[in-house]
């Protein structure tokens, strides 16, 4: 019941990115969805201390597809994948795939600063005892790319993404690498960071550029 619990919440605030019919640059959305999070974060801070989580994940069923999302939340794959995208739009001529990769680039990137900046100033010890649990990096990654997804291939696309992001948060407890909350609230910050990224810029394509160098990925915004 604990495993199933933990998986709908965060499916939850999974659900609901960004469509092509509302392209406005809006954050209302964006902002809900972190406050609700934030108190559920704060219902459950203190759940799960006694890895009562971990030890129902590492015993489901499906234990080994939960241990695939410490691999799919890494941000080497959610960038390198992000990358390789827009490299392949670029140079096959395709707008649609150049545009994705663009905009998964971006969200990853919002993520995963705004990721970094909570974790040094929270430094929340990790059930294993290492530092900065707080939020889990690798569940924002994965749901980060979830609003660009639907924004450019639609549900069929979002909809395994935000599957697999679910796998991610329930991977990491599963480990011990994080709490229940650390995922809640990474889970949405990725959602949110994504979903401010498709808002925004596609009200203003002009306000971001992606550059590729040898060896160098850059991205530069004007806000």
């Amino acid at each position: 019941m604990k495993t199933i619990l933990a998986g709908m919440i965060i499916l939850c605030l999974g659900h609901g990115p960004a469509t092509a019919e509302t392209p406005d640059c809006d954050i209302d959305r964006s902002l809900s969805v972190l406050a609700v999070a934030a108190l559920l974060t704060a219902a459950t801070w203190d759940v799960d201390h006694d890895g009562a989580f971990s030890h129902d994940l590492a015993d489901a069923a499906l234990a080994d597809v939960i241990d695939f999302g410490n691999t799919w939340g890494n941000g080497l794959v959610i960038s390198g994948g992000s990358t390789a995208i827009f490299a392949t739009g670029v140079l096959g001529g395709s707008e649609r795939l150049r545009d994705l990769g663009a905009d998964m680039m971006r969200a990853y990137a919002l993520s995963g600063t705004v990721t970094i900046a909570i974790k040094v100033s929270v430094n929340r010890p990790r059930p294993s005892g290492s530092n900065y649990s707080f939020p889990s990096g690798h569940t924002s990654s994965a749901f980060s790319i979830v609003p660009a997804l639907h924004h450019h291939l639609g549900w069929r696309a979002s909809a395994p993404a935000t599957a697999l992001g679910v796998i991610t948060a329930m991977g990491r407890m599963q480990d011990k690498h994080h709490y229940l909350s650390d995922v809640i609230f990474g889970a949405a910050l990725g959602w949110a960071a994504g979903d401010l990224v498709i808002r925004s810029l596609r009200s203003d394509p002009g306000s971001g550029n992606v550059m590729l160098a040898p060896g160098v990925v850059g991205y530069s915004a004007s806000f």
